[in-house]
């Protein structure tokens, strides 16, 4: 299902989406559903990283020959 919304965008702004539209051969409500979605998903995806990155902070890493010390971390 699909719902409709209404935008106020200034005259000068809303010649550049037109333009945008125009330049992806579809409308300006099909450009904006896009852009919309598109950035939804993103969001999305973004909170699925930082969420297993925050978990991955509280799992301890093996270190298996060690602690780090001075020549090893200087090595080339």
């Amino acid at each position: 299902m699909t719902s409709d919304i209404t935008l106020h965008l200034d005259e000068q702004t809303l010649e550049k989406v037109r333009q945008l539209a125009i330049d992806q051969r579809t409308s300006v409500s099909a450009w904006v559903s896009e852009l919309v979605s598109r950035t939804v998903a993103e969001r999305g995806r973004f909170e699925q990283a930082r969420r297993r990155a925050l978990e991955a902070m509280h799992r301890p890493i093996a270190v298996q020959e060690g602690p780090l010390g001075r020549e090893r971390a200087h090595e080339r």
